[in-house]
């Protein structure tokens, strides 16, 4: 649709029908770009990592606009819901104006707009403004009034934007999102786009617990543990370093790079899973850098025989240190 949503100051534009408004963050992508721009900073000017607690002292709308321009993240390097996205195109096709409404600063949101080519609005943050919450009411309730618009989120930021709107579409919601809006709003006025991978589902797929297996060979209950620990996170620090290889060539995706399981969730796993052992068993530090390379090396490899190579270097390297 070429005829674009305009809005003077202080004067609201009416539009039949009604516009769908979607979030970006948890809801037309499955990530969060601010976590996504923080793991391409740390892959490109890791030097910068340590001026993050200075950007954050000026505040979060101040660093999401310092990433955008120090960071070299694309619009397709995300990885977007599909099915929502595929809903938006249908009701785009039908004469509906959609709007893009997100916490992600303006520059970002409106590269990821010109890339979909769908939306006739993009609504996002600046140094000074974080659009999420009441901020996003505020300025959706300016264009648009109340009931004057559907939309759809994911987290409890956009509570209050849903009980402005006239249907609230549920995304993939965090805990406890579904459960709180359904005390608020009449069940007629909702509509839910459910997980095609439950949380719990995705956690034991980022484990790998069928690798654990080779990990029987040692007869100390305690070695056992922290290797099973350590070859989990080192397998989801391989998807973090993979991760965008992964959404732009024709790898195996992890459940990290299709978005069913959060960056932070990958940050702590293979941060927690892989320092752990090393406190009780120093001399597995040896073969972090080992373990690593091979898995990453592998990756391209078909999914039988990476693991059968893997499986078979995890192995020969307990028989040598540890048996």
């Amino acid at each position: 649709m070429e005829q674009a949503i305009a809005r003077s100051c202080g004067t609201r534009v009416l539009l039949k029908p009604l516009p769908l408004v979607l979030d970006l963050d948890g809801t037309l992508i499955r990530t969060d770009t601010f976590h996504e721009m923080i793991l391409r900073l740390f892959y490109k000017k890791p030097w910068l990592i340590l001026a993050l607690p200075f950007w954050f002292l000026r505040g979060r709308p101040f660093t999401k606009a310092r990433l955008v321009r120090e960071t070299d993240l694309t619009p397709l390097h995300l990885a977007y819901n599909k099915l929502l996205l595929a809903f938006a195109k249908e009701e785009g096709r039908a004469g509906r104006p959609l709007v893009l409404a997100t916490g992600t600063n303006q520059q970002f949101a409106l590269k990821i707009a010109n890339h979909l080519g769908i939306f006739q609005d993009v609504i996002g943050s600046d140094e000074h403004v974080n659009m999420t919450g009441l901020t996003k009411q505020k300025a959706l309730l300016e264009r648009f009034g109340v009931e004057g618009f559907d939309y759809a989120g994911d987290s409890h930021k956009d509570i209050p934007v849903w009980q402005v709107a006239r249907i609230a579409l549920v995304v993939h919601p965090k805990w406890g999102v579904l459960k709180r809006i359904k005390a608020l709003r009449d069940v007629s006025a909702l509509s839910y786009f459910p997980r095609e991978k439950s949380r719990l589902h995705a956690f034991f797929l980022a484990l790998r617990p069928l690798f654990w297996i080779c990990n029987g060979v040692v007869s100390s209950p305690l070695l056992f543990i922290a290797l099973c620990f350590l070859t989990s996170g080192l397998l989801i620090g391989g998807d973090l370093v993979m991760l965008y290889k992964e959404r732009s060539d024709s790898f195996k995706k992890s459940v990290f790079a299709e978005g069913h399981l959060h960056l932070t969730t990958a940050f702590s796993l293979a941060f927690l899973l892989t320092l752990s052992p090393l406190i009780f068993f120093p001399t597995l530090l040896f073969y972090v850098p080992v373990f690593m390379t091979a898995d990453v090396a592998t990756r391209r490899l078909s999914q039988p025989l990476r693991w059968c190579l893997l499986s078979l270097l995890h192995l020969l390297s307990l028989y040598l240190f540890f048996i």
